[in-house]
Formats: structure tokens, sequence, C-alpha cells
């Protein structure tokens, strides 16, 4: 576990949910201090960004040979977000 200075804001798992879509877009490298403070201290949202971390990666190879878009992967991300949001 990371010791994180108590300058860097916290922010809750819904806010968090709410930054997944970019994450899975985006370079760890460039998340910083505020979601690192909360993945070493929330694991059910470091498991939670690792599923659709996995998602991503698993929908660019769903047919043999044939690799979704990247259009169509966000797509199916969007509407996982949409159901657990309850907006069907």
């Amino acid at each position: 576990m990371t010791v994180h200075d108590n300058a860097v804001p916290a922010i809750d798992c819904v806010d968090f949910v709410r930054l997944v879509d970019d994450l899975v877009d985006s370079d760890p490298q460039q998340w910083g201090p505020i979601v690192a403070k909360h993945l070493d201290e929330c694991p059910p949202c470091l498991v939670y960004l690792q599923q659709m971390l996995d998602l991503k990666i698993l929908l660019s190879h769903v047919f043999d040979g044939e690799r979704l878009s990247e259009e169509h992967i966000a797509g199916v991300i969007n509407t996982i977000h949409s159901l657990r949001r309850g907006e069907h």
C-alpha cells in the first residue's frame, strides 16, 4: 500500500466509476495521485477497473482474426455503464 499525502483529495466510488471510461483509454502513468489514492484505498474499484480493462482487451478479439473498432468497444462499455446506472 502506498502512503499518500493528506493534501491529495479523496474521491468517492461514484465519481471514480464515472472516470473509468476515460481511464481505460489512457496511460496509467498519467492517472495522477487522486486516482492512485482511490485505487489503493478501495479494492472493489480496483477490481472494477481491472475488469473494464480486461473487457476492452477481450472485445478487441471477439472474432477470429477480426477486431472490433474502438467505437464498437466504447459502445459496449457505455451500454454496460448505462445498465449499471439503471438507464435501460
